[in-house]
């Protein structure tokens, strides 16, 4: 895999119209290099589905659905139009304490010969800690901008989907959620993010309200409320899936 670095890939961003220099600032204040995907033979537009998944300490005692959940998610992905073109393309990330990222952006197979990280297979998935989701956002978005630039570099057009999977508020800070949001709706409104979804799996610390004010905080275009029950956590991550497919028939 080839890497990009942040400021490099926000220039171009900035240049092309992609991004403003307010969003590209906020994205090289922490800037880095980023391994970006190989779109250079590709024959369709391809699909970019990011997946954050909490793995703070509260999710502990829905470690196995969650597991299951993600597992059936990867499933349903590799039967989507896209994946059977070759064009589906999946980054994992657990969030806790800091952002950790199950694998960069890789290329799903609908015949599972691929490196997409399957939480069944293996000791993924170790619930502990804090909940930072808004430095996992923000490490997300700058993934996002380097593999938007090499794209386009490339002469393809990408889009990308956003799912996060979460039972709480972000308790760790360090990024504002203001400059998420900022982001977020610039590349809504090109048509590069084509759904950004928070599932919420609500508790006496988390209710609906609260979710619906972090889907606002952070700009993203729909909030689902679900319970903590262990059909509900794997309906979390069949929804995920749906919302990432449903983008996909629109941009087939």
């Amino acid at each position: 895999m080839s890497s990009v670095n942040i400021s490099t890939a926000t220039k171009s961003l900035v240049k092309d119209g992609t991004l403003s220099q307010t969003a590209a600032n906020s994205l090289t204040n922490q800037s880095r290099n980023v391994q970006v995907a190989d779109v250079s033979m590709l024959y369709d537009d391809p699909v970019f589905s990011c997946f954050l998944i909490d793995e703070s300490g509260s999710m502990h005692p829905y470690k196995q659905n969650v597991i299951d959940g993600q597992s059936e998610m990867i499933q349903m992905l590799r039967k989507s139009h896209k994946c059977k073109k070759g064009a589906l393309f999946v980054v994992q990330y657990l969030f806790a304490d800091s952002v950790k990222v199950l694998h960069p952006f890789t290329t799903l197979s609908a015949n599972g010969s691929d490196n997409v990280i399957v939480m069944n297979k293996g000791n993924h998935y170790n619930p502990d800690g804090y909940t930072a989701l808004y430095k996992s956002l923000f490490y997300l978005l700058q993934d996002m901008a380097a593999n938007i630039a090499n794209a386009q570099n490339n002469n393809v057009k990408s889009t990308f989907t956003i799912g996060v999977i979460t039972d709480g508020e972000d308790n760790q800070g360090g990024i504002q959620p203001d400059e998420i949001k900022n982001i977020i709706q610039e590349l809504q409104s090109k048509g590069i993010i084509r759904s950004s979804v928070i599932i919420g799996l609500t508790n006496s610390q988390f209710s609906s309200s609260m979710l619906n004010d972090l889907k606002n905080r952070l700009g993203f275009q729909e909030a689902i409320s679900l319970s903590q029950d262990a059909k509900e956590i794997r309906r979390a991550f069949v929804l995920a899936s749906q919302s990432a497919v449903s983008s996909q028939a629109q941009n087939s």
